[in-house]
């Protein structure tokens, strides 16, 4: 049953909870847990989307799956093990690079790079997991 109380509400908060976790993966790369925290946060926006429009619209809105996504921020983690192992250091060693001028300048920290995985995997996994958990239960109901 669809609600169209939740579909709306779902329309005007889903921009803003994306964007939190946006926040909270940036902001967290120089703190611990941002790319967790912004994992859990893309994984609830995907659960409350779906929640409120239908599984199979869910699905037909994304272009790539979240098992893609999770997969994509498994294999970042690896990448941001190896790569330093390949250059002679220790494993997760964190490195960092300064891009710009005085007025327009950027730091750039190998962490971000580890903490966006860690955020694709934990929305992605989450995100694929409910959509499963979902499934079953509603292929449940239709069966009694």
């Amino acid at each position: 049953m669809k609600s169209f109380l939740l579909q709306e509400l779902t329309r005007l908060i889903l921009p803003f909870s994306l964007l939190m976790a946006v926040s909270l993966l940036i902001k967290g790369h120089d703190l611990p847990g941002g790319g967790f925290v912004a994992g859990l946060a893309v994984a609830v926006a995907g659960i409350l989307s779906f929640t409120a429009y239908g599984l199979e619209s869910f699905q037909n809105g994304l272009r790539v799956p979240p098992e893609k996504f999770a997969l994509l921020g498994g294999l970042m983690i690896l990448c941001s093990l190896l790569v330093p192992l390949l250059l002679g250091q220790a494993p997760l060693t964190q490195a960092h690079a300064h891009l710009g001028a005085d007025p327009i300048s950027v730091e750039l920290h190998s962490a971000l790079f580890f903490d966006i995985g860690v955020a694709l995997c934990v929305g992605g996994g989450l995100a694929s997991a409910a959509q499963a958990i979902w499934a079953t239960t509603q292929t449940e109901k239709e069966d009694m």
